[in-house]
């Protein structure tokens, strides 16, 4: 064997080797390496590496060279720890994996002997020795319901599985994949013997085909064949169904004596598939297309099918001595005898269903039973010690992936951990801090990877060791006493459900003899972190009501413990609590309602559980903690007066000189230099020194001082009367912002239109891309005509007139159908919100052509400003002309044909100083003119017809048409950028959720000149593109307003007492009319009036009113009941 050259080392060098012992090393060598690895051999070419004097039966590769190659040690080991969790992965294959064991006949010496071990196993886990034949005696006979492989078996006799598809659904055809040699040799092998057992069928008139993916199985050469349904899931109407729910329906096993747990052999090989979807699930090889004639494991309705099957076959044993997940069927009862006899009567609904067990995976008897990831014996529930075992040796997950794989797996035992939301928050919240860059699917993690702080990693630690405390969860037991430790603290809540069996008397309830049933535990987040005390004490309790009523709805009833004194009173709030919190409780204590329970007080020491699940890796000072930013602190000695009148609150304390000076003396140190102290107070210039921390005394004064008989005047008038009287530092600013607090000042000044800044028009880039639309009216006419419906093309201004005898669809949809066929349909209308536009034939229309069909707010016509620009110059137009041509106003039909050419034919300098008809049509724009400057002679010009050059001069004419639109776009964009720089108006500054006022310029609110300007308040409920949706506090009816009518009132934490709801309904708000119900003659006031009912109120409320009120205000509705009923007085 050749020697290596080595190289010394000066000074030696020390290593640590993996197992921690130091060696030194005193020369070094340069080889080629070649490792194997996962993806394949890995050739390195000249690697430094250490030789070590100890004799090494092994090459030692340091961390680093492996990094550089690819493989991350910190992975593998993570991989390791998780293998046996993923073992189960392998087994839930699509199709049988084990082609050797698909076909052939069933070695029924082979499930003997498996069925005698079985029986042997449960003698040895403590079954009845005395049953023990008749127990062997029992499964012999009723061998033929185990199989050890799939053979030619007909399917279970059960309901097959039929699919629905969504409507439209086109099929899905895969082209055949490539594969290697093996994987081919493996799929023709297999798929053949597929089609000898019947299983599936080559299908040469199939329409659907999915892909085939042959998968090597973990830790063997073998492979598995699983089928991409995705492409067929995503076009399924999904089943509807039922699963069980492990933490209610384990109750039912409570006492048991012994458990069998029984797996289907290759369950869902054995369900039917309904003629009708078999092709539907076809999937393709090389060697063709094959159709299964059992039931897929990838399709989206394939387990939810299964577990309802299972649930009618056992449906007799249901819930009384038989679960059933899916595959998995649990078996239990209370006596030897009566588990013998379920045990027989499961065989026997087995052979009568033709369905088979797997003779190598059922469990025939045992005391304890590991079933669906738990351990269940007699006497409660608890987590399979292996997967537990499992988790505490995992490492910080190197990559999003792992995390969120390692907080699924952790979810699943939240119910027997103490405080496991609190203690896996940061977890959770650098996994959605990933998510929300990268995505939440496995694929898009896998890339991330995760580097970790010290809180971080000590979260992460303090999670491993929640498994160590993870508690058995005990059966509910009916008799026992059942007993709720609830608490809160300021970031998160606790509960926990214990019960007590023997009760005893005279021992403190921290002494009796526990079960634990469940732990819960969470987190206040968002707006419930702003809770008070009671409402975050009292949360707990109500949402354990909803949760884990199956364990709380007893016969006895049950104990709810806390620490804090006031929950006692949370469900009888007094008044001091305020009115929205008050509600909130009240909502809360109704879900009480039908629950026995006694609220006990202990003290917080006492409150082991729960105070300790609370306050669990919470900071030890409050010093530490983040502050938190609040609005007010209300303590219990203040009260809370009326924000509209407080005056005229009874509770109202009117300021008095005494005060003052008994607050002066509280604020002394902060008095102004040159103040005299006397027996009246303290003074300034001979005026009194008001301090300004007093804030409750200054708001009661600026009340006396801005409300009631001072009218609520303005800034200069208070601050007057003000400065008169007191010396107040910085009272300008200070009344200022009292005033813009003030509510009813709110109602009453200001103008009755804000302007907003300027909106940003839409990006419009072609002709005939967005349609405009607008019925103007032009009067009387020689005839029936009276108006005039305008179309114009947004970006080139091209317009069309169309005489119209009435603002009716029936022109518009005749209009726009005309502009269709001639131009081609724009994809977006732009119009008003009449019913001439606004109706369902408008609206099948515009679905018929692909149009997008917008509407611009009420009473807001700049919105659809560019049509009402042309309306002013067909008004202009119309009128010079009549008056140049002496032609009476009924003649303006007659112009419209000449108007419509002026407009079109006008060149235009917002437009490039190009006419609408040139950029539209690419027409050249005719003129007076042309008679003028147009040559006399006739001259004969060849025009070229060879197919190419007509190509090109189309061509050429789309290039041109196409510079002269960039034109117009900037110099729009110019005037847009101009305008806007013009404009002074300010920003909404309100959203989503604030209350604004409405105001009375809009034609639907109009009144006397005494109402207030502002009507309100309102609540925003959704902010659109040019306008708001408010809803109003009273009828709950929404309305359609641009920002320029609205203004700010209060945010969203307005409380909408009842106080508010009067003050709406004293400001003459004219309510919508719903419909005329009736009508009669007064004879008192000789009117005629209608019986009206109003939109948003019960008809109890309906109120009879003048005739010609509400003619005026609703005149449609009023001629139509005039028609109806032949009121001639009406029309």
């Amino acid at each position: 064997m050749p020697e290596l050259p080595t190289t010394p080392i000066d000074p030696p060098l020390e290593v640590v080797a993996a197992g921690g012992n130091l060696m030194l090393c005193h020369e070094k060598v340069h080889v080629n390496l070649e490792i194997v690895t996962a993806a394949g051999p890995l050739h390195m070419s000249n690697i430094e590496c250490l030789v070590l004097e100890e004799p090494e039966e092994e090459l030692l590769l340091g961390k680093l060279t492996l990094q550089s190659i690819g493989v991350d040690l910190d992975g593998v080991f993570e991989q390791l720890a998780q293998q046996h969790i993923n073992a189960a992965e392998a087994e839930a294959d699509d199709i049988p994996s084990n082609h050797v064991d698909l076909c052939g006949a069933t070695d029924e010496g082979e499930v003997d002997e498996l069925l005698h071990s079985l029986v042997d196993e449960a003698m040895d886990a403590g079954f009845e020795p005395t049953m023990a034949d008749d127990l062997r005696q029992l499964v012999l006979d009723y061998s033929d319901v185990f199989r050890v492989r799939l053979g030619h078996d007909a399917a279970a006799d059960v309901q097959p599985l039929e699919v629905r598809l969504e409507g439209g659904a086109q099929p899905y055809r895969s082209g055949v994949r490539r594969y290697p040699e093996a994987q081919r040799q493996f799929l023709r092998e297999y798929v053949r013997e597929l089609e000898s057992a019947g299983l599936v069928e080559r299908n040469t008139q199939s329409r659907w085909a999915c892909p085939a993916l042959p998968v090597a199985k973990r830790g063997t050469d073998e492979c598995r064949i699983t089928i991409d349904y995705r492409p067929v899931n995503r076009l399924t109407v999904p089943l509807a169904g039922a699963s069980l729910n492990l933490a209610v329906v384990t109750e039912s096993v409570r006492g048991s004596y012994g458990f069998g747990a029984f797996d289907f052999h290759k369950g869902f090989w054995q369900m039917p598939l309904h003629p009708n979807s078999r092709e539907i699930f076809s999937f393709v090889t090389e060697d063709g297309v094959f159709t299964p004639t059992r039931v897929p494991q990838g399709a989206s309705d394939s387990a939810v099918h299964f577990q309802a099957q299972m649930n009618d076959v056992l449906k007799d044993l249901l819930f009384r001595s038989v679960f059933v997940w899916i595959d998995d069927v649990l078996l239990y009862a209370r006596t030897a005898g009566e588990y013998l006899e379920n045990l027989s009567a499961f065989f026997a609904i087995l052979r009568q269903r033709k369905l088979k067990l797997n003779a190598r995976k059922c469990k025939l008897f045992a005391k304890r039973v590991k079933w669906c990831g738990k351990v269940i014996d007699g006497e409660g529930v608890e987590h399979d010690p292996e997967r537990l075992a499992a988790l505490q040796q995992m490492p910080l997950p190197p990559t999003g992936a792992a995390l969120q794989h390692f907080l699924c797996a952790f979810n699943w035992l939240r119910d027997s951990m103490v405080d496991y939301a609190r203690t896996t928050a940061p977890l959770q919240e650098k996994l959605e801090r990933v998510m929300q860059s990268r995505g939440c699917r496995k694929a898009q993690l896998s890339g991330v990877i995760l580097e970790w702080s010290d809180d971080e990693a000590d979260a992460f630690r303090k999670t491993l060791e929640m498994v160590e405390r993870s508690c058995k969860l005990a059966f509910p037991d009916k008799g026992a006493t059942v007993c709720m430790f609830s608490d809160a603290s300021l970031t998160g809540y606790a509960l926990v459900l214990t019960q007590v069996r023997n009760w005893q008397d005279g021992v403190s309830v921290e002494e009796q003899q526990h079960e634990l049933l469940i732990c819960r535990g969470g987190l206040f987040k968002n707006a419930q972190k702003n809770w008070s005390i009671v409402e975050k004490e009292g949360y707990p309790i109500v949402k354990a009501f909803g949760d884990l009523d199956y364990m709380l709805v007893r016969d006895k009833g049950f104990h709810v413990y806390c620490d804090h004194s006031n929950l006692i009173q949370m469900f009888s709030p007094d008044k001091e609590v305020k009115q929205h919190v008050k509600g909130k409780l009240q909502r809360w204590a109704l879900k009480l309602v039908g629950c026995r329970y006694v609220i006990h007080h202990i003290a917080g020491e006492s409150n082991l559980w729960a105070d300790i699940i609370s306050r669990w890796g919470q900071p030890a000072s409050p010093e530490a903690m983040e502050p938190l930013a609040v609005k007010r602190v209300t303590t219990r000695s203040s009260q809370t007066l009326s924000e509209l009148r407080p005056l005229q609150d009874d509770e109202f304390t009117w300021p008095t000189r005494s005060e003052i000076v008994r607050v002066q003396q509280q604020h002394k140190d902060d008095a102004p230099d040159g103040v005299v102290e006397t027996s009246d107070g303290i003074q300034l210039d001979g005026k009194l020194w008001l301090p300004s921390k007093a804030k409750a005394l200054l708001k009661r004064l600026f009340m006396v001082a801005h409300c009631g008989p001072q009218g609520h005047r303005g800034v200069n008038v208070m601050v007057e009367l003000l400065e008169r009287r007191f010396v107040l530092a910085k009272v300008r600013p200070t009344v200022t912002r009292f005033i813009n607090q003030c509510l009813l000042c709110k109602h009453v000044k200001g103008g009755l239109v804000i302007q907003r800044n300027w909106t940003v028009d839409r990006a419009v880039a072609q002709r005939n891309e967005c349609l405009h639309l607008d019925y103007l009216y032009l009067g009387e006419s020689y005839g029936a005509t009276k108006y005039v419906l305008v179309l114009k093309d947004e970006l080139t201004h091209y317009c069309e007139l169309v005489a119209a005898d009435a603002a009716d669809s029936q022109t518009a949809v005749v209009a726009i159908l005309d502009w269709n066929k001639r131009f081609g349909a724009p994809p977006a209308w732009m119009s008003d919100k009449g019913s001439h536009f606004k109706n369902e034939v408008v609206e099948l229309l515009a679905e018929r052509l692909g149009a997008s069909h917008q509407f611009a707010p009420v009473c807001t016509p700049w919105i659809n400003g560019t049509v009402e620009r042309v309306n002013r110059d067909i008004l202009q137009v119309l009128r010079v002309m009549l008056l140049e041509s002496r032609l009476d106003t009924r003649n303006w039909v007659y112009l419209l044909p000449i108007i419509q050419e002026n407009l079109n034919h006008t060149p235009v300098f917002s437009l490039g100083n190009c006419a609408p008809v040139e950029l539209f049509s690419g027409l050249p724009a005719a003129s007076a003119l042309d008679i003028v400057a147009a040559p006399t002679e006739r001259v004969l010009r060849d025009l070229p017809m060879d197919k190419d050059e007509l190509r090109e001069a189309v061509d050429e004419l789309r290039r041109s048409l196409h510079g002269l639109h960039r034109t117009v776009r900037d110099r729009r964009e110019q005037q847009r950028a101009a305008a806007m720089a013009r404009s002074k108006g300010t920003v909404c500054n309100f959203s989503e959720g604030d209350y604004v006022l409405w105001s009375r310029m809009d034609k639907r609110l109009q009144g006397n000149k005494l109402l207030v300007r502002w009507v309100g308040p309102f609540q925003v409920t959704k902010a659109l593109p040019h306008s708001f949706l408010i809803r109003h506090l009273l009828t709950g009816v929404e309305y359609d307003v641009h920002g320029s009518r609205l203004k700010f009132y209060h945010d969203a934490d307005l409380d909408e007492t009842a106080e508010i709801r009067e003050h709406v309904s004293f400001q003459g708000i004219v309510l919508e009319v719903r419909v005329i119900v009736s009508h009669r003659f007064n004879v008192t006031s000789g009117e005629l009036e209608l019986r009206v009912a109003r939109r948003g109120l019960q008809d109890v409320e309906n109120s009879w009113e003048p005739a010609h009120s509400i003619k005026r205000d609703v005149p449609t509705l009023v001629s139509q009941y005039a028609v109806a009923h032949e009121l001639s007085e009406l029309l």
